[in-house]
This record gives structure tokens, C-alpha cells and sequence, in this order.
């Protein structure tokens, strides 16, 4: 079942996914919640294609978390000048989703789950504040994003 749910965000996003353009600079608290839901779909496309629970186990217990850093990127794409800016963060998860399914799905199935394992492991270890403390060391070290300056 959760196969099919994914299959489905897949397929609605390959018609919206273009319209979700990250904007021009970020604030710091933008770039953490972006890594928090890159990290979040990259477990959902890995758990649900390796037919793992790790994805369903991870968004139960950090779901605070989850919601709040969801929130901080509908805010900046409202930031951004978005008109409806939930849609536009539906459309730009599912575009991450996509990127990550064509990725991945480069690989043959058995090999892109044994070199995922690493990924599943960190995800049934972070709860709360661990996957917080995570996310932001992600943050810290990403140099592909531009901070804003106020």
C-alpha cells in the first residue's frame, strides 16, 4: 500500500514539480528544515522501494519536528512571493521525491538497498532532538545554498 501512496505523490508531481522553484537566498533556519525534508524524502523513496518500515517508524516519532520544518518551508516559498504557497511545497516534495526515485533508480534494486542501509540505520536512531542535532550539522556543512543577509 504504501508502495502504491508513493507511486501516486510520484506521478501528481511529475505535472507541478516545475513550479516549485527554490527562491534566491535562505535563511539559516531555511537551510536546516530544507535539509530536514530532503533527508525526509530520500528515507521515504529508499524505505518504501527496499519495503522497509523505517520511513513510517521515523515520520511517528519525529513528527513535531517534521511539522515544524514543513511549516519553515511553506514560509519561505510564502516568503518567496508564493500565491498558494502549501501547493507550491507539495509540488516541490514531490519534485525532490522524483529526483530521488530517478536517482536511485539508476541501480538495480538489491545494491541500492544494501548501499541505503547506512541511511535506514541513521533514521531508526533519530528521535527529537537527535534528528534535530542531525539535520543541522547537515545544514552546517552544505555550501550549495545561498544564505540571505538579513
Amino acid at each position: 500500500m504504501l508502495r502504491s501512496a508513493t507511486a501516486a505523490f510520484l506521478l501528481l508531481g511529475s505535472a507541478v514539480g516545475a513550479a516549485a522553484a527554490t527562491p534566491q537566498c535562505l535563511r539559516s533556519n531555511e537551510v536546516e528544515a530544507e535539509q530536514a525534508i530532503r533527508f525526509q524524502t530520500e528515507l521515504m523513496v529508499v524505505s518504501d522501494t527496499c519495503g522497509a518500515q523505517t520511513y513510517t517508524r521515523f515520520a511517528r516519532r519525529n513528527r513535531e519536528a517534521l511539522v515544524q520544518y514543513q511549516r519553515q518551508v511553506i514560509e519561505r516559498f510564502r516568503r518567496a512571493g508564493a500565491a498558494h504557497a502549501e501547493e507550491r511545497f507539495d509540488a516541490y516534495l514531490t519534485k525532490l521525491a522524483n529526483e530521488a526515485s530517478l536517482r536511485l533508480g539508476a541501480e538495480p534494486l538489491a545494491v541500492m538497498c544494501r548501499d541505503s542501509q547506512s541511511l535506514l540505520t541513521t533514521a531508526e536512531a533519530l528521535s527529537g532532538d537527535q534528528f534535530r542535532r542531525y539535520v543541522a550539522d547537515q545544514a552546517a556543512v552544505r555550501s550549495n545554498y545561498r544564505l540571505c543577509r538579513n
